[in-house]
């Protein structure tokens, strides 16, 4: 394609094929072309999406896959494959069925591309035969077989002793007899270098005799029956590979359809892998979709440009745009410009990550390019006729919704039939539906994109102090040639210049004052837009962090308020435990003074409660911190944050930190965590002291509720429950008994709606079985 070579994609499809893993990935890569299938596209583009996503959570690679469809073919016909090759089938197997496994994770999010990861084949039992039979080299292992392990060790045995005995003959009696005391190899049999003189003094078969004829090498009689032993060991060894080649063999063209065919679905995934890969490596963005054929390009760049020095371009082409076109001097960078987009809509429509922040589009029909030099010696083509040919074929072949890029439209020929030539050729392909980027020279064309209806300027910033250009395309501004001023920078004569600028009309000069002003509006407009950006990233990164703080200030409200409800329980847990003790008390001593002490025990309870309320209601800056740590010492009543009963500091602080009795618990506690409090706000007592304390003393890690009716065990279990967990047991037992299972239903179902029982489970055996449940306290 005509396009494609101009806009030198080869370049980008072989940057492509170097990310690939395999060598049917690459080649895919390289014969990849622009779809013009809207269907087609976005799938490509969407698998290339699930591919990069699932880059970002596995690092999968394809390495491992081999080119094996020629050993498949000859298996499948029965063919005996050699080590090499049946190991690169098991290890194709083996990263096929690795691929799998991580595709199949991503099932969910990559859907696409889990259709292809489910024609990879699963054959453990052919991928462990041969990677277990084989290694890399192709070398059948002893593990392959019983009997091969047997003759290799046969092999080796019967080589051991020829050469031990051969090794006599060198160095024992006979060496004396010999012209060299060094053994050799004759026809594959050990023979020693026997003089002449003295043979018939060594029994034995002659094999060869030295050029001179002083030599004779002769294989002693012994060693002959012991090379015959290890020959036949060698015959067995090579039998029995031979044989578990085949067998291996057999294996793989059993399942040759199904390998292909997986080869084929991990082609397709490495490639989709390259190109997400090329994406993340390059700065690639996926594209978003629009209707139509159009593109809106956000800082895009050329493939083969350093990303460190490219300057990058945006624009907008279809919609109410039919036609952008870019001029300035030369060297600004139009043609660069050019095929930066139609590399971007080339590589897009072939499912890769376009290099730019973002990209909108909308599928184009073709891709129609004449850029360059098109002269041609061997058709007899200037450049002018190189130009028109190409031009002509697209306007032959186009079709509505075509992409079309022209260098220096009209150009290579007089100006004013250029002129007018591409003005011509410019209308035609826009009433042809096409939608175009072309640069020129010509100035009556910025006077047309200034008044035709889908017709936008567009010029190549120029840097009027230092006559260089900046490379930065400023849409919606014609540019100008500069021709005068960079002729001065080179020093062309000043009467010459004077002379050329005189040559121009009034209405020329007038032109280009205008171009040359609304470059300057579209420079400041820029700069503006830039710093607007810039106050938009920061007012973005403000809110994300002011977002961020409200979280936080949630997440600690609520935090608070969890405490509160842990702290607010824990206190009508020790109310409950102290008003059922001031009841019980009260039973047992109905008198007027019992009356009066209940009465008064109620009354303290109550404070309690109106103290809680009260705290609540203050702010949490309260806790002193600082030097109000320092009244924490040895003996101090402290409270501990997290709890509602009082605790002692049993030494004196160290580090920042210190220990404390909270009930039956010894607590290593943060200073910052302990509020000092003084001896008249106490909690709440019983029997001198605190509830907590008191029934740590006093809990018991078993109850009885056997023989109880169900609603008074359900009260007793529940205070019981409530007792354990203040006084800091991890585990009770329950004792209901077996009966009808009424008691064990209401013990199970108290223990499964209570906050703070952790678990429970019927007790051993030996410890009462079904007739007792052991709960585990949090």
């Amino acid at each position: 394609m005509h396009a494609l070579r101009v806009l030198e994609f080869e370049t980008v499809l072989e940057m492509l094929a170097e990310r690939c893993d395999t060598p049917q990935g690459a080649a895919s890569a390289r014969a990849s072309t622009p779809s013009f299938d809207p269907t087609v596209v976005w799938t490509e583009l969407e698998k290339t999406r699930e591919a990069d996503s699932v880059l970002v959570a596995d690092p999968l690679r394809m390495s491992g896959l081999h080119d094996v469809a020629g050993p498949l073919k000859l298996a499948e016909k029965d063919a005996v494959l050699d080590g090499a090759s049946l190991y690169k089938v098991g290890e194709s197997l083996q990263t096929m069925a690795r691929a799998r496994d991580v595709l199949h994770r991503h099932r969910e999010s990559a859907p696409i591309l889990w259709r292809l990861g489910e024609r990879l084949p699963e054959l453990p039992r052919v991928e462990g035969r041969l990677l277990a039979s084989l290694d890399g080299d192709g070398y059948v292992r002893d593990e392959a077989s019983s009997e091969l392990a047997s003759a290799r060790k046969k092999k080796a045995s019967a080589a051991q002793k020829t050469l031990e005995r051969i090794q006599s003959y060198v160095s024992g009696k006979t060496r004396d007899l010999l012209s060299d005391t060094v053994y050799t190899v004759r026809d594959g049999r050990y023979v020693i270098p026997l003089k002449a003189e003295h043979k018939g003094k060594v029994k034995g078969i002659v094999h060869d005799t030295s050029a001179s004829g002083s030599t004779v090498y002769v294989e002693p009689e012994d060693i002959v029956a012991l090379g015959n032993e290890l020959r036949q060991a060698e015959a067995m060894e090579r039998a029995e590979t031979e044989r578990v080649l085949r067998e291996l063999s057999q294996l793989v063209g059993r399942e040759a359809p199904v390998i292909r065919d997986g080869l084929d679905a991990a082609s397709d995934i490495d490639l989709a892998l390259a190109r997400a890969r090329f994406g993340q490596e390059s700065g690639g963005c996926l594209p978003e979709r629009t209707e139509g054929p159009r593109i809106e390009v956000r800082e895009g760049r050329h493939p083969m440009l350093p990303r460190e020095t490219c300057v990058p371009v945006s624009l907008k082409l279809g919609g109410e745009t039919d036609v952008l076109l870019i001029t300035g001097p030369n060297t600004g960078g139009k043609t660069v410009a050019l095929k930066t987009v139609g590399l971007i809509v080339a590589m897009a429509q072939s499912g890769m990550m376009p290099l730019a922040k973002g990209v909108k589009f909308g599928c184009f029909k073709q891709i129609w390019a004449d850029i360059g030099d098109e002269q041609s010696l061997e058709q007899s083509l200037s450049t002018f006729s190189g130009h028109v040919k190409n031009i002509a074929q697209a306007l032959r072949s186009l079709v509505p919704g075509a992409l079309v890029l022209l260098d220096e439209v009209g150009a290579g020929t007089d100006p004013d039939e250029g002129s007018s030539l591409a003005r011509a050729l410019l209308l035609a392909f826009q009433k042809e539906g096409a939608k175009v980027m072309a640069s020129t020279h010509y100035g009556e064309l910025k006077l047309l994109a200034a008044n035709a209806p889908g017709f936008v300027n567009a010029s190549m910033e120029f840097d009027e102090a230092t006559l260089r250009p900046s490379y930065r395309l400023l849409v919606g501004v014609p540019g100008s040639s500069h021709a005068l001023k960079i002729a001065e920078r080179y020093g062309l004569p000043r009467g010459v210049l004077e002379e050329a600028q005189s040559g121009l009309s009034e209405q020329e000069a007038d032109v280009a004052k205008m171009i040359e002003r609304l470059q300057a509006a579209e420079r400041r407009a820029v700069e503006s837009t830039e710093e607007a950006e810039r106050l938009a990233t920061r007012l973005r990164s403000v809110e994300k962090e002011a977002e961020s703080k409200i979280k936080k200030a949630e997440e600690a409200r609520r935090s608070v308020r969890e405490r509160a409800t842990e702290e607010l329980e824990a206190l009508l847990r020790e109310i409950r435990i102290e008003a059922s003790d001031v009841f019980e008390a009260l039973k047992k001593d109905p008198t007027q003074a019992g009356f009066d002490r209940a009465r008064q025990r109620l009354k303290e309870l109550q404070e309690v409660g109106q103290d809680f309320v009260r705290e609540s209601k203050e702010k949490p800056a309260e806790r002193p911190v600082g030097p109000a740590a320092s009244v924490i010492v040895r003996g101090a009543s402290v409270r501990i944050s997290g709890f509602t009963q009082t605790g002692t500091v049993l030494e004196d602080p160290k580090d920042g930190k210190v220990l404390v009795q909270a009930g039956a618990l010894k607590l290593t506690c943060k200073l910052g965590d302990l509020t000092p409090v003084p001896t008249s706000q106490g909690p709440i007592r019983a029997r001198g002291g605190s509830v907590s304390l008191s029934k740590a003393m006093t809990a018991r890690p078993e109850i009885h509720l056997r023989q109880m009716r169900a609603e008074d065990a359900g009260e007793e279990l529940a205070r019981f429950l409530d007792e354990a967990v203040l006084a800091g047991l991890s585990k009770v037992r329950i004792v209901h008994g077996k009966g009808e299972g009424v008691l064990r239903k209401v013990t199970h179902d108290l223990l499964k709606r209570h906050r703070d029982v952790r678990s429970y489970h019927e007790a051993e055996p030996e410890e009462g079985g079904a007739g007792v449940t052991v709960a585990v306290l949090k």
